[in-house]
């Protein structure tokens, strides 16, 4: 690395330049430059290891992996796939040491399908809320191998990185002043000193989940809502992993259908296990567990068209599911309860699991919501309580119960 720049290092912030300095040099020195004139000092990383950069960087491919114990011609010699996930790795491990020690404060990176993967890998290292950027071919497609769970920021390229023009230079001075401003402006996340408890919510269990809130935030109590997106759950489950969340009241759980039918919104097979090892306090509804997101009805897949679809928006169609889909998802979900090692408790809304779940909606099938329940009730571990009520997961009395059951049990837990 030169040592050229620790002065100036010092006084300003630093922002990495990330990207393959073999392919994409002269728009990397581009965009260094217009962070630099933006008000952050570049530091330039080259992640390209298949042929020699157009561009010197500040940190070399060669020291990225050395870094970690790799010769840089071993990596050129393996083939293109392999090459890309051993720098990936390596520099995910470098970029975190620079950020760790405090000799850079944010990160851009640039690049196409390789590039973009490398970058993100890199960034995906990083903790919440370090600025990150990453100037795309892929922006706007399907990133979620990408971004995945991170707080990575995409901007479209518009055009193939491939050469400056006035087009592309207008992106990168965008994303130059984007990132500097991000990392100027950035605050460490700082605790309330508040217990915080999560939910998980969809827009038909808004109304339901958005009552137990407002009861647990007058009860003094910091709230964090996730979107049942797939995405949403298991960043919750991450967060419960890193010790942030104090309790979980998961009212929302069509990201388990999602992934033992198909739809959208698969949260994997890891679902509702973080809180269990963590010995959480957890109360648990099944709510929208009568719905699996699909895309919008032009694209539903053909073995799902004869079933009970509801045109949520423009985006998305809902599918109900059926009896046996919810026996399954009952099994699911009492397989990773019973291994909970802290308070659990389930509550049954037996007036209908979604706004669209009541008389005359489209999603009322009160036998599929029965298999449901029975399955839950024959399969979760004696230990486990399973409170009936029979009111709609909306109903007031429903959001009061589920509150009162969470308070005990964070009473116990906390004192």
């Amino acid at each position: 690395m030169d040592n050229s720049k620790n002065k100036d290092m010092a006084s300003r912030k630093v922002v990495v330049v990330i990207g393959t300095m073999d392919t994409k040099g002269s728009e990397l020195a581009y965009l260094a430059q217009q962070v630099k004139d933006a008000g952050c000092e570049p530091l330039l990383m080259d992640v390209g290891v298949k042929d020699i950069p157009q561009v010197k960087a500040d940190i070399s491919a060669a020291d990225i992996l050395g870094a970690s114990g790799l010769d840089i011609e071993s990596i050129n010699a393996m083939p293109r796939g392999e090459a890309v996930e051993k720098i990936s790795h390596a520099a995910a491990s470098y970029l975190s040491k620079l950020v760790i020690s405090g000799k850079a404060h944010g990160v851009i990176g640039v690049g196409g399908s390789g590039g973009t993967t490398i970058c993100a890998s890199a960034m995906r290292a990083l903790a919440y809320g370090i600025p990150k950027c990453i100037v795309s071919t892929l922006a706007s497609g399907n990133t979620k191998w990408h971004v995945d769970i991170s707080d990575i920021i995409m901007i479209p390229s518009l055009l193939d990185i491939s050469g400056l023009n006035p087009m592309l230079e207008m992106v990168f001075r965008n994303a130059a002043r984007a990132i500097v401003g991000m990392v100027r402006g950035y605050r460490p996340y700082k605790a309330s000193g508040k217990r915080v408890i999560s939910f998980t919510m969809y827009g038909t269990t808004t109304p339901g989940v958005s009552r137990a809130r407002t009861i647990m935030e007058d009860s003094g109590f910091e709230l964090w809502v996730f979107h049942a997106s797939g995405i949403g759950g298991r960043t919750m489950e991450k967060l419960i992993s890193m010790g942030r969340i104090h309790g979980v009241m998961d009212m929302t759980l069509a990201e388990i259908g999602a992934h033992i039918v198909g739809g959208l919104h698969d949260a994997g097979p890891d679902r509702l296990e973080a809180a269990g090892r963590a010995a959480l306090p957890q109360v648990i509804v099944p709510g929208a567990a009568d719905t699996i997101v699909l895309p919008p009805r032009d694209q539903v897949p053909e073995k799902f068209q004869n079933r009970t679809l509801n045109f949520h928006n423009p985006t998305m169609t809902t599918m109900r599911t059926t009896a046996s889909e919810n026996v399954a998802i009952a099994e699911f979900i009492a397989s990773k309860l019973n291994k909970a090692k802290g308070p659990v408790s389930v509550v049954l809304p037996l007036g209908g699991l979604s706004t669209i779940d009541r008389p005359g909606k489209i999603f009322y099938d009160p036998k599929a919501n029965e298999a449901l329940f029975n399955t839950l009730k024959q399969k979760l571990s004696p230990r486990i309580p399973v409170i009936e009520d029979e009111h709609h997961l909306d109903d007031p009395d429903f959001a009061s119960l589920v509150c009162k059951t969470m308070l005990a049990l964070l009473e116990k837990k906390y004192g």
